[in-house]
């Protein structure tokens, strides 16, 4: 049958803009006068709110994570990673010799490449385990630190290939974490189609985002160094201090306005990256189709990072709430599984949160990972 002609079972997520708005400047205020402590309560508080609006076949998930386990699991990140970073950056450099601190920064940029990759799969791991749907628990198998070792790998090959090896790269994590991720005791499958390539619809979208973020790069630079030149030239600014101080100026705009051409340029990439990697998504049988487009995902990822950037931070979730409605209400699911021979999680259980998943806040506090 054709994806047409199948029966179809759709995703919705019934969220409300001003209730999870209401709720994240609760959450903000109280994070604020706890000094940060409370963002573990929060956290627990906007997944429950989300979850229990994400209807899968009619039935909503259930979140039974607590705030308890994501302070066991800060804890634990505190000596791995909280520590270690204060030293790098606020401590060596006035410690030991500019060299030796630049070589430490540099070292502990290399080493979280691995981390980030293993902090993205327990915080998987644990937000699949609090999740329920019909009472039956997801999961995630296999190790933590085998996904960061095939990551830093990939991360290799893109950084040699100036990027180029990225839709590659992305198929692969995403297989690699697909593929380990159980409803109940049902593994889903990650599957491409007999003759084609895992990767089909992303490189040219890939290099549109490549190509336009040189030339958004290039431009940017170029406006701001002439701008910078007709001013000194015109008498307006004159070298010595006043002079570094709208050089440094020039230089930050001229950054900024790079990172929104890559932004913008890469936008193709992403929805065509997400909706590539949902179509190759089966669990017995059952196969996901993702219906992203371009100009409304970049509309809504625009209004998350305007919340996150004018909130500081403290709106984060915000974001999130957005790409998360994004994503479910433009998800189906081509054929039914038979939910009926599908038992509960055999996967051992945690009592420990995310780890260092909080320290890099690598889902907006809402599971987006």
């Amino acid at each position: 049958m054709t994806a047409e002609a199948s029966p179809t079972q759709t995703f919705a997520h019934s969220g409300k803009f001003f209730n999870v708005f209401g709720l994240a400047l609760k959450n903000a205020a109280l994070t604020i006068l706890t000094l940060t402590m409370y963002r573990f309560w929060a956290r627990t508080a906007m997944r429950r709110r989300l979850w229990s609006r994400a209807w899968v076949l009619g039935d909503p998930l259930e979140y039974t994570g607590n705030a308890g386990e994501l302070f066991r699991g800060f804890l634990i990140a505190l000596p791995c990673f909280f520590l270690p970073a204060i030293f790098v950056f606020y401590i060596a450099p006035l410690a030991i010799e500019p060299t030796w601190a630049a070589w430490l920064t540099f070292t502990f940029y290399v080493v979280s490449v691995p981390l980030i990759a293993a902090a993205r799969y327990w915080m998987r791991r644990y937000q699949l385990s609090r999740t329920r749907w019909r009472g039956i628990r997801l999961g995630l198998a296999s190790s933590a630190w085998s996904f960061a070792a095939a990551s830093w790998g990939w991360w290799i090959l893109q950084t040699l290939s100036l990027g180029w090896y990225t839709p590659a790269a992305r198929i692969n994590r995403a297989r690699m974490m697909w593929e380990n991720t159980r409803f109940g005791d049902q593994p889903f499958q990650f599957e491409t189609p007999h003759g084609e390539s895992p990767q089909k619809g992303m490189w040219w979208p890939f290099a549109i985002g490549w190509i336009g973020t040189l030339i958004g790069s290039i431009v940017s630079f170029g406006v701001t160094g002439f701008i910078l030149s007709a001013l000194t030239t015109a008498g307006i600014i004159t070298l010595g201090a006043d002079g570094m101080m709208f050089s440094l100026v020039a230089t930050l705009l001229a950054a900024a306005l790079t990172a929104i051409s890559y932004f913008i340029a890469f936008a193709p990439y992403r929805a065509a990256a997400m909706n590539r990697i949902a179509a190759q998504i089966t669990i017995d049988g059952a196969r996901f189709h993702l219906r992203a487009k371009t100009l409304s995902l970049l509309f809504y990822e625009t209004l998350g990072w305007i919340f996150l950037i004018f909130s500081l931070g403290l709106l984060t979730p915000v974001a999130g709430f957005l790409q998360v409605r994004y994503l479910l209400n433009r998800l189906d699911l081509i054929e039914t599984p038979r939910f009926a021979d599908i038992g509960q999680s055999v996967l051992a259980d945690t009592d420990a949160g995310e780890s260092l998943g909080d320290a890099f806040d690598l889902d907006m506090g809402v599971g987006v990972i």
